[in-house]
């Protein structure tokens, strides 16, 4: 029981790390343009899958991982000069587009690679001990390079002249734009780098477990129940719920059974919802 806990317990930390990638984008992207991208999940699958087929052409992982990154972020770069940038001011415009987008996505995805199972090569070979308990070297590596992103994340956000143009902004559009900071500008960036930190989510979950052409569905749904539980724009609320979201998927199929992992965070997330609205950290 011990060592299911603990595998459990290591299991879900290193998922919740990669949650916190997907989450950290949506939430970024709702920070400054107040839309939910339903897409992005889709942005998340395609980042997988063209890492993989980079490392059939026997680009390392790491590399293959830097190269979706740059393509989706480029793509968030398109995404929202071509697109959502004419829906700026019409946020159910923008809802019907990232919907249709990702149905679009979807099919294409399932039409170009089809349902067999694929896989990414492991994040690493090795594994290592602890208290006699054999823990994979690639769920370590996992959490280890999503830790580093989001820290870049942060120290951009908090320590850089456009990181704290994109607070400003998220905290008072109108108060950034008499500053001289351009809110169309902002939102470029912030779709750009939530489309990159998509994508390494994606790669990453797609070397741990198998890449699937519905796997940004169920990645968009996690990410969902992160920003709800820790509060729209909130980066610290992102991360709890993102840990949070990880030891549940990692503890209670052990405690409750897998059936429970299902139920589990919607109840949490109804119960926060009806003390708290906003979320844990989220503003009023």
């Amino acid at each position: 029981m011990l060592q299911s806990m603990i595998q459990g317990l290591v299991n879900g930390l290193s998922m919740g790390w990669v949650y916190i990638l997907m989450a950290l984008g949506l939430s970024l992207i709702f920070g400054i343009m107040r839309i939910i991208q339903f897409a992005h999940g889709e942005i998340y699958m395609m980042g997988a899958y063209l890492a993989y087929f980079l490392t059939l052409c026997h680009v390392p992982l790491f590399i293959a991982t830097l190269v979706s990154m740059v393509a989706m972020g480029f793509a968030g770069f398109l995404l929202q000069t071509v697109f959502f940038r004419r829906f700026q001011e019409q946020a159910h415009l923008s809802i019907i587009f990232g919907l249709g987008l990702m149905l679009i996505l979807q099919t294409s995805a399932v039409l170009s690679f089809g349902l067999v199972a694929r896989t990414l090569p492991p994040l690493c070979q090795y594994s290592i001990e602890l208290l006699g308990i054999k823990i994979p070297g690639d769920r370590l590596v996992a959490a280890f390079f999503s830790i580093i992103l989001v820290t870049v994340c942060y120290l951009f956000l908090k320590k850089t002249k456009y990181g704290l143009a994109i607070v400003a902004c998220a905290e008072n559009r109108q108060g950034a734009e008499l500053q001289g900071i351009s809110h169309a500008r902002m939102s470029i960036i912030v779709m750009s780098m939530g489309c990159a930190l998509a994508a390494a989510g994606g790669t990453i979950a797609g070397s741990l477990l198998q890449l699937s052409p519905f796997m940004g569905a169920e990645a968009m749904v996690k990410g969902l129940i992160i920003i709800i539980f820790g509060g729209m724009g909130s980066l610290f609320g992102t991360i709890l719920g993102g840990l949070v979201l990880g030891l549940i998927d990692g503890i209670v199929p052990i405690l409750f059974g897998s059936a429970a992992t299902a139920l589990f965070p919607l109840i949490f997330v109804i119960f926060v919802l009806i003390i708290r609205p906003q979320g844990l950290f989220g503003h009023e």
